[in-house]
């Protein structure tokens, strides 16, 4: 349904706050709608969780800004570096860390002395603003970015609620400057805005849950599903989480387009690359660049030579991996995506051929190898992950139930969108389209909505990580 909570009751209120904050430059007003909404959504305690985050990397900016001492300078770095990744490490993976020492630590029979998992629950969001918080400190030290003095704008950009929880992951550079000018309300951006929001609710509501609902049955039930149905399920997968996050996205972006506010495009048509290189530049944006610029230039990129190379390459897929979560599988995962990647780059497969049948030979490929690595990351352990492999290739049998017809219709609808919407977005493509075309789409989407949304609830699946 499409008002499935009190929290989305309270979106349009909330958007009126923070507009009403941007317009007249009450930062304090901004902080007061994103703690109330972490209070609705959220354990209310975990508020102080990102004002910690908030506090340290405002005042590390600061006190790098005041200082030029090398050493003084790498310790507020260092210092802020540990207090950001201390706290997500011990949110999102202390008891992973817990369970894998027990493992190595103490036999089955000596479970009196293992030790205590820890009663922790996973703050919503904090993969994402605390990389957004880190980038920040980061670039001052790097002196690609001055330090902001006023407490309030920092805090909005950290507190920006429609990628607050789940991204696009923005840079200090490229979204302080839009928070901190006239926030003009105008029809373009409402225009713009809303016809994206009107698409995330689609790709989420119609798209991802319906199918969500038939991969969460086959998953449930894996020994008994056989293999062309385990096939049906995967590629299912591939769609459920494209549109789940792809839709969150939209939204988000949508949003924040209602204030003039224009965040980084996170998705490029994922599913048509040619290689699973160019897949990562148009998957989840805003993380691959972070991981480029943080992690993989740092440690040398593919200017220290071929093995550092390598190693940077691994590395910043293995932490991807992690970053997603506190699992084996997801590691696993990452370390596969690398691999295959750095296949890709030494057999010169990576670059895209001129010959179009050639190119779509290799798209085929190139979702194929992502949708049999989704079975990893939807797991959720290995022996679920090798079941499922194994049952999928073994289990054959010519009989298999069909995904409904409406839901192979609907979503033959958004492929065909992604593919004529492919080099803009679907807002900009509407925007070409005579009057009346444009209204007739937005009366079908929103007919869609009303009518097809998935009945489970089904929470985003980044809310997660």
């Amino acid at each position: 349904m499409l008002f499935n909570s009190i929290e989305f009751l309270l979106f349009l209120p909330i958007v009126l706050i923070i507009f009403y904050a941007v317009q007249h430059k009450f930062r304090v007003f901004v902080l007061l709608a994103a703690s109330y909404y972490f209070y609705l959504s959220w354990n209310p305690i975990y508020i102080l969780l990102i004002f910690a985050f908030t506090f340290t990397d405002y005042f590390a900016g600061i006190f790098l800004s005041n200082n030029e001492k090398p050493l003084s300078r790498k310790l507020i770095l260092g210092f802020s570096i540990i207090l950001n990744i201390g706290l997500l490490v011990y949110f999102k993976y202390i008891n992973f860390v817990i369970e894998n020492l027990n493992v190595l630590m103490y036999a089955e029979d000596q479970a009196d002395e293992a030790l205590q998992v820890l009663d922790v629950i996973l703050p919503v969001g904090i993969s994402f603003y605390m990389f957004q918080t880190l980038s920040y400190t980061i670039d001052v030290y790097y002196k690609k970015i001055t330090a902001e003095r006023n407490l309030g704008v920092f805090a909005l950009y950290v507190c920006f609620f429609p990628q607050l929880v789940a991204g696009p992951i923005e840079r200090f550079s490229s979204l302080a400057p839009q928070l901190k000018a006239e926030a003009i309300l105008s029809k373009e951006n409402l225009s713009q805005g809303f016809r994206l929001i009107l698409y995330g609710f689609f790709v989420k509501m119609v798209i991802a849950d319906n199918i969500g609902t038939l991969v969460d049955s086959s998953y449930g039930n894996i020994e008994e599903t056989h293999s062309l149905n385990l096939i049906i399920t995967a590629v299912l997968y591939s769609f459920q989480i494209y549109c789940d996050f792809h839709g969150y996205s939209t939204i988000a972006i949508g949003t924040a387009k209602l204030f003039n506010v224009n965040l980084i495009q996170n998705f490029k048509a994922p599913y048509l690359a040619s290689s699973l290189t160019s897949f990562w530049r148009s998957w989840h944006i805003s993380l691959t660049t972070w991981f480029r610029d943080y992690i993989y230039y740092p440690l040398g990129g593919n200017k220290e030579g071929k093995l550092k190379w390598v190693l940077a390459l691994v590395i910043v897929f293995i932490v991807s991996g992690i970053w997603h979560g506190a699992n084996w599988t997801f590691i696993i995962w990452g370390l596969m995506h690398g691999t295959i990647v750095l296949l890709e780059k030494v057999l010169g497969l990576a670059k895209k051929s001129s010959i179009l049948p050639l190119n779509i030979i290799k798209a085929l490929v190139t979702f194929t190898i992502v949708t049999l690595l989704w079975v990893l990351f939807r797991s959720p352990d290995l022996d679920t992950s090798l079941l499922f492999y194994d049952n999928l290739f073994s289990n054959w049998n010519l009989q298999f139930e069909a995904p409904p017809t409406e839901l192979l219709f609907l979503l033959e609808i958004f492929i065909f969108i992604e593919v004529v919407a492919r080099k803009s977005d679907f807002a900009t493509r509407l925007n070409e389209m005579h009057v009346a075309q444009r209204w007739g789409i937005y009366f079908v989407l929103a007919f869609l909505i009303l009518s097809r949304s998935g009945t489970d609830l089904q929470p985003f699946i980044y809310f997660q990580f």
